[in-house]
């Protein structure tokens, strides 16, 4: 079975998320017996994975274990948090070039390790529609050694010209504060007598550096990529320093409608069908019903209906799967048309959630059927297709009239 990416879970229904100002542990639920030789219905709320009550998250102890920052500490490195954000890693390149997103050339960065104590830590947004992820192609996919891990590239914005990583930038530290610890570093080790000849060189290269003016290195400081990689190896947003200044990110019209997109591909021992559905506007719910036979859907565990629940600030979020005699059917209730206006102006896109459901055989003839029911009238769009079919056209999703 492909998995489309584990990222940033959140653990609904059974678990709550921790505030930012909280240190309580996550409440972890026991997972029932399951049949591992059948897949499993995959529920991603923002390319964050949901859990249903009874049903135990991959990797759920390093869940437990990781936790957000109270209001008099320093920054921590949570996994999840549940105000849109996570914590970062600021890096800037030592030479000044800029190199393919998936670089692992540490040596060459101005800004200190995870696990010892600095000044470039920052947050990025844990609910914008990042445009890549789960390259696992790269040759940045690899094994940690030493504990196992995936340390993959998972979401990514890469862009060497600087402007389209500036949305998911939530918070920065400046450029006199990632070199101050660099400073701090080779003054150390020039007064301890560790290659004084190159650590004075380098030296000399970043109090350059910091000779600029603040006003001057804050618009010539270009973040090319942010990223995040598997596990706890976290979140890097990596950039240089600019000869030019750096234009600011201008976010451009987002259309107020709905897409849905039903996608149909093989795998070796069954048929997922992925449904994509992107929320632009106010439209209070959304159901998608894929009028299959009910003995043809594959499921670990038979269940009729079962619901994962996103908290986002003061939103509760409800997700609904039905598998029945009608076939699957996706409801999503209480969206919050403030929410989907927040999430525009601050990132250029409304909600996205994603369902990954699995078959015994090929349903495209049941699949056309599919349709889309919306709470409120709206624009909606969106298409069925199939991979299994490259030549045939794909099928306008029908709509039917709102609630």
């Amino acid at each position: 079975m492909k998995k489309p990416f584990l990222l940033l879970s959140i653990l609904a229904v059974a678990a709550l998320f921790v505030g930012c100002n909280n240190n309580e542990e996550f409440v972890t639920p026991q997972s029932p017996k399951q049949d591992l030789t059948k897949p499993q219905t995959e529920v991603y709320f923002q390319g964050q994975a949901l859990f249903p009550e009874g049903v135990e998250a991959p990797a759920v102890k390093s869940f437990s274990e990781l936790m957000t920052r109270a209001s008099d500490q320093e920054l921590a490195w949570p996994y999840h948090t549940d105000e849109g954000w996570e914590s970062a890693r600021f890096s800037i390149r030592a030479d000044g070039t800029i190199p393919d997103f998936y670089d692992k050339s540490s040596a060459l960065y101005y800004g200190r390790s995870p696990g010892k104590p600095g000044h470039n830590r920052g947050k990025v947004s844990s609910i914008y529609n990042y445009p890549h992820y789960n390259d696992r192609d790269f040759d940045y996919y690899q094994k940690d050694k030493s504990t196992g891990e995936n340390i993959g590239l998972f979401r990514y914005i890469y862009d060497p010209k600087g402007v389209m990583t500036q949305p998911v930038i939530i918070e920065a530290p400046t450029v006199e504060e990632i070199l101050s610890d660099e400073v701090a570093d080779l003054e150390a080790e020039i007064a301890n007598g560790k290659n004084v000849d190159k650590n004075t060189a380098e030296l000399a290269k970043v109090n350059a550096i910091l000779g600029n003016t603040p006003e001057y290195l804050q618009s010539h400081v270009l973040w090319y990529v942010v990223k995040e990689v598997g596990m706890r190896y976290g979140w890097h947003v990596n950039g240089i320093i600019s000869e030019n200044e750096v234009p600011k990110y201008v976010p451009g019209q987002v259309a107020d409608n709905v897409e849905v997109d039903i996608h149909q591909q093989a795998h070796t021992d069954w048929y997922e069908i992925k449904t994509s559905i992107h929320i632009r506007t106010d439209v209070e719910s959304i159901k998608v019903t894929i009028p299959l036979k009910e003995e043809d859907i594959l499921e670990k565990d038979d269940f009729d209906i079962r619901v994962y629940d996103y908290y986002y600030k003061e939103y509760v979020i409800k997700h609904n799967i039905t598998h029945d005699a009608n076939g699957i059917t996706i409801e999503i209730t209480d969206i919050p048309g403030s929410l989907i206006e927040e999430l525009k102006a601050n990132f250029g896109d409304g909600l996205t959630v994603e369902v990954h459901s699995y078959c015994k055989k090929d349903v495209w003839e049941e699949m056309r059927n599919s349709r889309v029911q919306t709470g409120k009238p709206c624009n909606v769009y969106g298409q069925v297709s199939s991979a299994l079919r490259p030549g045939e056209e794909e099928k306008k999703v029908y709509v039917e009239k709102s609630n």
